[in-house]
């Protein structure tokens, strides 16, 4: 397969003398509407100087009248010398030699040098895009074998009739502290390939260690197969023999079936935790396959949420805990971000995982909402009062940032309380974004036109284009935990510095999701991140807590967990 280079993408373009008169420079774009820009050489240098550009000044709109300008030459246009680079350059090396200069992201178009001598000129965005495209499958692939990982496979969808089947390896550890981790990864490799011929058409994902899911939106492509004799075929393909340090290794695993049971859609999510519970049960009585029912998980109870949860809104039972941000290199407090709890009459304190995705699907949301955002500005106008200006940060899920009220919500919450609009961010997600991106974004230049700041959340996970982010008014980025977590792998290391190098070029406040400890705070620090979030630095604290940390202005305990 042919390998994107420069040369493919290049505009032949004519080296045109410095001194040349703009009048004639106006000439030589008029005849040639697709040249992108001008190339000329003084010295050693090359500079490029962008067909927008000289169209603006050929125009009298940057200051120049047009009799003057037209005896002016080429080289009074010149600034700083053009990125140049050979035409056998990969797109993604060029895109990163781009994303490097001063100009970053927004440079403008570079030259393409040819080995007769001969230069063209190359725009970079498609260049970025490409790069971005190739970033974004590395995030999807498991390094260790090529299969899927967990990222990509939460973006498939689990409506019935899907089937998931999680297959764990039985003793690998025993196999891999007798062999080396070298030769149990070798294992794993052997069993992800005949696990991916196996379940063809499905797909084959490694989840961590020696968990693998095959997935399947409809088990009717394995004709006239029940998915328990699906489930024995594949534990079949995979026990080997395989040849590992020069002996043949047979392998033995546990299979874990879950079968979606919406005909809209199923979390994956749900779905994984089904399949996990049936594969335990299957590792501990025995048992090879087990399929998945609800006396298998344990607490599986219903929250009766359009009831319950509008109750539990009208009597308080929501709060709010906090969860510092800390700059990077002072590592005092930044910000704080609002996390809601459910403190649940029965069943203790319930993160926010148990109950927001059901209500992002009813009305509640709304009223969730509202009583999120009324709490978090008072509390932090509290704050303000009190001389602790520590900005908050507050989610909004998809169906209320498509929603007109939160716009006037917010303005009347920062009327009330006499909070500075700067002192309050508001996140969304990538996903939140793209369900409606043009209502979205109209709702977020409201928020920026009223001073309030804007957070992308969890960056890198959805499918937000690199065009979109220069579109939407945004005041942060904030890189999910998941790339966070792999910065000391090779392959993971290049998608954070690239994702750097992009947030830096927009001028955003860059922020690391899911920081652990204290060497992955530093490399953070080191690749250009602004702000960390973490255990690290804290976990969230109910606002009295928090409100200790931030008068101290450090907020932070390093290490504590």
């Amino acid at each position: 397969m042919h390998t994107p280079v420069l040369a493919d993408l290049a505009v032949p373009a004519p080296i045109t003398p410095p001194d040349t008169p703009m009048g004639e420079i106006e000439s030589i774009l008029r005849t040639d509407p697709e040249l992108l820009g001008i190339v000329t050489e003084t010295g050693e240098d090359r500079f490029l100087v962008d067909r927008r550009f000289l169209e603006l000044v050929l125009a009298g709109r940057l200051g120049f009248g047009r009799a003057l300008l037209h005896r002016k030459p080429l080289r009074s246009l010149l600034r700083r010398p053009a990125l140049v680079l050979p035409a056998g350059t990969e797109w993604g090396d060029a895109a990163r030699a781009a994303m490097q200069r001063p100009d970053g992201f927004k440079a403008i178009p570079l030259i393409v040098a040819f080995d007769d001598g001969t230069v063209g000129i190359a725009p970079v965005g498609p260049l970025v895009e490409h790069l971005s495209k190739r970033y974004q499958a590395m995030a999807h692939t498991d390094d260790l074998t090529g299969l899927g990982n967990r990222r990509s496979l939460m973006e498939q969808r689990a409506a019935a009739p899907a089937a998931l089947f999680v297959v764990d390896l039985n003793r690998f550890k025993e196999i891999n502290d007798t062999l080396g981790q070298r030769h149990g990864d070798e294992l794993l490799r052997h069993v992800a390939v005949a696990l991916a011929a196996a379940c063809a058409p499905a797909r084959a994902f490694r989840l961590d260690g020696d968990k693998f899911v095959v997935f399947t939106p409809d088990p009717a492509i394995w004709p006239g197969k029940e998915p328990a004799a699906a489930a024995h075929e594949l534990l079949h393909a995979i026990q080997g023999p395989f040849p590992v340090a020069g002996i043949p290794v047979t392998v033995e695993a546990s299979t874990g079936v879950a079968l979606a049971d919406h005909p809209d859609r199923t979390e994956m999510e749900d779905l994984l935790a089904r399949a996990d519970a049936a594969m335990y049960t299957a590792k501990r009585d025995r048992t090879q396959v087990e399929l998945w029912r609800a006396a298998l998980t344990a607490g599986n109870i219903d929250l009766g949420l359009d009831t319950d949860l509008r109750a539990a809104i009208g009597k308080g039972e929501l709060v709010l805990h906090y969860q510092p941000l800390v700059d990077a290199r002072t590592r005092e407090t930044a910000s704080v971000e609002a996390l809601v709890r459910w403190s649940h009459p029965r069943r203790g304190l319930l993160p926010p995982r148990v109950f927001l995705p059901q209500a992002e699907r009813s009305d509640v949301i709304h009223l969730l909402t509202a009583a999120v955002l009324a709490d978090a500005v008072r509390q932090a106008a509290a704050w303000h009062r009190a001389g602790r200006d520590v900005p908050v940060a507050v989610n909004l899920a998809a169906p209320v940032l498509a929603s007109d009220r939160v716009v006037a919500t917010i303005d009347a919450l920062l009327a009330e309380t006499g909070l500075p609009p700067r002192a309050l961010i508001v996140e969304v997600t990538e996903s939140a974004v793209m369900t409606r991106p043009a209502e979205c974004a109209d709702r977020l230049r409201s928020l920026r036109r009223m001073g309030v700041l804007v957070a992308i959340d969890d960056f890198g996970i959805g499918n937000t284009s690199l065009g979109l982010l220069t579109q939407l008014p945004l005041d942060e980025l904030k890189l999910d935990r998941s790339f966070v977590t792999r910065i000391h792998e090779p392959r993971g290391r290049v998608i954070v510095e690239s994702v750097a190098r992009m947030a830096n070029g927009l001028g955003l406040t860059l922020v690391a999701e899911g920081v652990e400890d204290e060497r992955t705070a530093e490399t953070l620090t080191e690749l250009g991140f602004h702000l960390l979030q973490g255990y690290h630095f804290g976990r969230p604290e109910p606002a009295l807590a928090a409100g200790t940390a931030t008068r101290d202005q450090q907020g932070v305990t390093p290490g504590s967990r």
